[in-house]
């Protein structure tokens, strides 16, 4: 009986990413530009009918979004009308589509531990166009979990025995959460988990009493990673499937806070430990492509591990398990390289839950300081190509030519670029344009070269 559900799973899966494909190759075939307005809606229905989004709850935005929960009742929710939800917990399944023309999109909100202890913090999934998701069955504990704090004024140890002398596994602070789910045999230490795969133990001395008794642990009892519902996927997307140039590609937007330490997640088999936002796409023939769009993203696979930062981005092969259909890397994550820029302007950032922005690699617009430190401008005359240099202070690079713009990058004092046209601000001042949703202010430059040959665009051009 397990063997023919697990082939029906995997054929499910196989069927369900078949499916995917062909909408997504239909709808791109027949795309025309007018194609914006469906996400135009999708969008709207978010921001407007999912405002008030309770936490561990899925939303949804267009009713071309299906959702399969582990265990079906009577009474489960039926999904007509753009903002309705559903608890996330127990949700084996969720796909959204482009199927008749519309723009499927679905909105997650989730709690996340952080990779190093058990604080949790709500993240963001937002999945566009063409996905599907499979979520892990939820874990089978060896014990219940008992939540304890660590009472010792100056913290106390993790260690990987029941013995002052067994080697520390970390420091845990004082106040710290962790979870216990047993005691040694002379019940002086508690087995406790201190973060989602960190299990060692700890003096009962330095903990607060757990609300009832405890059983028995040995230290090289069986234990599995503490992952919350949705901290652990695996996901197939379109890729290179944009409708019309104002659309964007298929994929899913995560987003953590920023600012607090990284939450961790299994995505494909691959670990991501993420503060900030990140777009996702994977199909098995292209792998998974993380790009971090604003923030830091550490990827781990095949025991390697890459630091992504905000505009660049990574990609692992992918292989796919015979016994059960999961996908799994077959190579470590590729060196991080900048990502495409004006490819991601399109993106949905404005539904995610907390504010975000699309960062630029400065070089891709910009060249670095001279070596030794020179001035990037010197000997330019005024038949030479227009080419400017931050100032003292550096430049903020924003999106449109208004201060009140995002920052997508900032040139350093001395480095350079060429801009390619001029224009008034919102501000009244002019401002350099280096490329599309590319601008810097004037006066915050020098320049030097024939600067009054580059174009003056007219307002809002």
């Amino acid at each position: 009986m397990k063997e023919r559900q697990r082939a029906a799973k995997i054929v499910r899966r196989w069927l369900t990413f078949c499916l995917l494909l062909l909408l997504s190759r239909a709808w791109a075939a027949a795309g025309d530009s007018s194609c914006p307005a469906e996400q135009n809606e999708a969008l709207g229905n978010i921001v407007s009918h999912c405002a008030d989004q309770a936490a561990e709850t899925l939303c949804f935005g267009h009713p071309t979004v299906s959702a399969l929960q582990r265990e079906l009742t009577s009474d489960a929710p039926n999904f007509t009308q753009p903002g309705d939800t559903m608890s996330i917990a127990g949700v084996d399944w969720l796909s959204v589509s482009t199927e008749d023309r519309s723009w499927g999109l679905a909105r997650a909100i989730f709690p996340a531990y952080a990779y190093d202890s058990l604080e949790a913090e709500e993240t963001a999934l937002l999945a566009f166009g063409n996905v599907a998701l499979f979520f892990s069955a939820p874990v089978n504990l060896p014990s219940p979990l008992h939540d304890v704090e660590v009472a010792a004024s100056r913290g106390a140890y993790l260690r990987a025995e029941p013995s002052l002398a067994a080697d520390i596994v970390k420091p845990i602070s004082v106040r710290a959460k962790v979870k216990a789910i047993g005691t040694s045999l002379n019940r002086n230490w508690l087995r406790v988990y201190a973060a989602p795969d960190m299990l060692g133990w700890m003096s009962r001395e330095v903990l607060t009493e757990p609300a009832e008794r405890l059983p028995v642990s040995e230290s090289d009892a069986d234990t599995v990673p503490l992952w919350l519902p949705w901290q652990s996927f695996d996901f197939r997307s379109g890729i290179g499937d944009a409708p019309c140039a104002d659309a964007p590609e298929s994929g899913i937007l995560l987003q953590t806070p920023k600012f607090i330490p990284p939450r961790q997640f299994l995505i494909n088999g691959i670990r991501l430990r993420l503060s900030g936002s990140a777009w996702l796409q994977a199909t098995l023939s292209s792998g998974t492509r993380i790009r971090v769009l604003d923030g830091l993203g550490h990827v781990r696979a095949a025991d390697i591990e890459q630091e992504v930062k905000s505009g660049f981005g990574t990609s692992v092969p992918l292989v796919m398990r015979d016994d059960d259909g999961w996908l799994m890397p077959a190579e470590a994550p590729s060196e991080p390289a900048a990502y495409d820029y004006h490819a991601m302007l399109n993106l949905p950032v404005g539904a995610l839950i907390y504010p975000s922005r699309i960062r630029l690699d400065v070089y891709t617009v910009a060249e670095p300081v001279p070596a030794g430190g020179g001035n990037p401008l010197e000997g330019l005359s005024g038949t030479d190509d227009c080419a400017i240099s931050a100032g003292l202070e550096g430049a903020n690079i924003r999106s449109r030519p208004d201060p009140e713009a995002p920052i997508i990058a900032v040139m350093a004092y001395r480095e350079s670029a060429k801009p390619i046209a001029r224009g008034i601000g919102a501000d009244g001042l002019p401002w350099w344009k280096l490329a599309d949703s590319v601008w810097i202010r004037i006066d915050v430059t020098a320049f030097a070269g024939n600067c009054g040959a580059i174009p003056l665009l007219r307002p809002g051009s």
